[in-house]
């Protein structure tokens, strides 16, 4: 046991320092300590011997592509990289000097010591590429300037940069039309947006909302209420920790255009008494001045909705009317609550489940605990009078509150008096439903064509299930694929549905809006059904190559074993999953011999989304970092793609990918639906 904990003890040694260079002196001095047990230590691995360099090899490919650019030469200049980029990569608009800035940018962020630039120093990465002497010139190109050209394995260091060579380039402005109607696109959405953590005792902030809106979100949602005389916003019948309302609208007038200049929509969840509506709406129109859009008369409700453009730098008020019950959310369809518990209450791993928990060890069945604990405190302050649950009666809205709503809202139990069985019937003027996850499960078994062909002219917001006391999430797509525009999302959370939405809303310049493929559009005359069964219009072909620079040593007694997770989000027969083999034994993993393939129908709306994973035996596997993309803006040919924590900020570690994307032929479904 002793011969254990000191061999613990050299990992932790290592790894205290952070991956550094340590004295080989001092850990051989501990390794002789834990005489023979120490032997199954891979301390070749822990540490690397002061001025000397691990060479990691370029994958076979890479060395080919390089050998071909060459053509015998050691090196390869600005006219070789403009070649490859133009070919390989796809960049047809690329040139000699654009290649040329490239590689002057990349021997610029070069320190001559580790393989990526030098603003992205960790310490854990301790595996080197081997350079010779970078001040000489090359033995066979003595005309030829170290600076301004590259050898394989600069070239290598070049494809695996992550700004570079990335698998997408943001736009910094709207790459789609943006002066259509609000309704032709999907709005990036948050849900009590003023949470902290859970939905259930967790801290209201301003701070959520600041992040919120920095992170490029244009829907914000504020549930007021009256507590003490003042206008608070909190998650009603709760333990939530209230937050003044003034200071929520100030600090959304400072930060509603920092990350987009087109609309923020502010959906306020009324539960005011009539004097404090008119107080909230004084507030509003001297916090907000003119950036505050007040609607015209004729336009409360508009016969169509304004667009983007025409509403830029404009905050928009929604009324979003109280919530309907957690027993009128299970009456509404019982069988779609017993589709979601299972998702909300499952023990298995995050690896098998589709949202990930909040949990610190990455275990569902610990958060479970720790949220049971938190809703017996809620009910034994109920029980003990220290937590006032209110009736949710219906508040008529004042007239001075009226007149700032431009997007009305109504609920399931308001549309029951609806023909045709409860469908959603579009009227004359264009609204908003609000409806939850289970409630818009009930309507897409019912019709789901009643809802893509509501939503062309009116709005649709799907929010989460009361259910998800842990700020979990749906996945967004339930609503994007019939035609809702608004998945409100717990931003609180660190879900996968998380990551995709923010994949999705990465592109048209992370305007926050996206518009909605044609087949959900006016003027489609497609069903669900037949756009489910189109032929597929582009073929999306990945190479995992290898992947690198990982942020932290996932086994103490071997090399880890990598694989890959690949998953395509979109239309339901889009959507597929793929898997890499489990590289064992190796800090740099290797897949360039499997190649995966998807079809996909609708293009526009696909994500592809990329997770690595560290098997264990013994154990639940680790999680090693995410990342997902628009299909519609990734770039082909050999890219750089860089992981995120669940959190979503960027990590070092980086697999090589190589991506192929074409255009099918012009398929069936065009010939059989003539009006696309």
């Amino acid at each position: 046991m002793d011969d254990v904990i000191m061999a613990r003890m050299i990992v932790a040694s290592h790894r205290n320092l952070g991956g550094r260079q340590s004295s080989r002196a001092t850990i051989e001095r501990l390794a002789r300590l834990c005489g023979a047990m120490v032997a199954c230590l891979p301390l070749a691995e822990l540490f690397v011997p002061k001025g000397s360099q691990r060479r990691v090899l370029p994958p076979k490919c890479v060395t080919a592509i390089f050998e071909g650019l060459a053509d015998g030469r050691d090196r390869i200049g600005a006219a070789d990289v403009a070649r490859f980029l133009c070919g390989t990569q796809g960049e047809v608009h690329a040139d000699e000097d654009q290649a040329a800035q490239f590689i002057a940018r990349f021997h610029e962020e070069w320190d001559g010591h580790h393989r990526r630039p030098r603003q992205h120093h960790n310490h854990h990465m301790h595996f080197h590429h081997f350079h010779g002497d970078h001040r000489r010139r090359s033995s066979n190109n003595d005309n030829l300037d170290i600076a301004t050209t590259l050898d394989v394995n600069e070239f290598f260091d070049f494809l695996l940069h992550p700004d570079l060579n990335p698998p997408m380039q943001v736009s910094k402005q709207p790459t789609e039309d943006m002066s259509l109607p609000l309704s032709h696109y999907f709005i990036y959405s948050s849900h009590n947006s003023y949470l902290t953590g859970n939905q259930l005792t967790s801290k209201c902030s301003t701070a959520p909302l600041a992040k919120a809106l920095q992170a490029g979100y244009r829907v914000i949602e504020l549930d007021c209420w009256e507590r003490s005389g003042k206008i608070m916003v909190l998650h009603g019948n709760t333990l939530t920790r209230a937050v003044p309302f003034d200071e929520c609208i100030k600090v959304i007038k400072e930060n509603a255009f920092v990350a987009s200049q087109y609309p923020v929509i502010i959906t306020i969840e009324n539960h005011l008494p009539p004097d404090l509506q008119k107080r909230a709406t004084k507030l509003m129109k001297e916090v907000f001045g003119d950036s505050l859009f007040v609607p015209p008369p004729e336009e409360r409700p508009p016969q169509k909705f304004a667009s983007p453009e025409e509403l830029k730098m404009k905050i928009i008020i929604s009324d979003t009317p109280p919530k309907d019950s957690l027993q009128e959310q299970e009456a509404d369809d019982p069988e779609s609550v017993v589709e979601v518990i299972p998702d909300l209450m499952a023990s298995p791993p995050v690896e098998e489940t589709d949202s990930p928990p909040l949990s610190p060890t990455g275990l569902r069945s610990r958060a479970r605990k720790h949220l049971t604990k938190q809703i017996g405190v809620a009910a034994d302050a109920w029980h003990k009078g220290t937590c006032h649950f209110q009736d949710d009666k219906e508040i008529p809205q004042t007239h001075e509150l009226a007149e700032l709503i431009y997007i009305s809202c109504e609920k399931p139990s308001d549309m029951r008096a609806a023909p045709v069985n409860g469908q959603l019937v579009p009227g004359d003027r264009s609204i908003m439903a609000n409806i939850s996850e289970p409630q818009l499960r009930k309507f897409v078994k019912g019709n789901p064509g009643s809802l893509i062909e509501y939503c062309k002219n009116n709005l649709g917001r799907m929010y989460p299930f009361g259910l998800r006391f842990d700020s979990s999430n749906a996945d967004p797509y339930l609503a994007w694929i019939h035609g809702f525009q608004i998945a409100a999302l717990n931003t609180q959370g660190r879900d996968r549905p998380c990551w995709i939405a923010r994949a999705m809303f990465d592109g048209n310049g992370r305007c926050g809006f996206v518009k909605k493929p044609h087949v959900l559009l006016p003027g489609s005359e497609l069903t669900f059904d037949q756009i489910s069964i189109m032929a597929p219009k582009l073929q999306l072909k990945i190479k995992v190559l290898m992947g690198t620079d990982w942020h932290k040593l996932f086994d103490y007694f071997k090399k880890p074993d990598f694989y890959v997770k690949l998953a395509l989000h979109g239309m339901p027969t889009d959507v597929d999953k793929k898997r890499t083999d489990t590289i064992y034994r190796s800090n740099e993993p290797n897949w360039e011999n499997q190649t995966f393939e998807f079809l996909i129908r609708v293009p526009e709306i696909a994500v592809l989304r990329m997770e690595v994973w560290e098997h264990d035996r013994l154990e639940r596997d680790d999680f090693v970092g995410q990342a997902c993309f628009p299909v519609k803006e990734i770039k082909t040919g050999i890219r750089s793609v860089r992981l995120n924590c669940r959190d979503g900020d960027p990590l070092n570690s980086k697999l090589l990918c190589w991506i192929e994307k074409q255009e099918l032929p012009a398929a069936n479904h065009e010939r059989q639906f003539p009006f696309l």
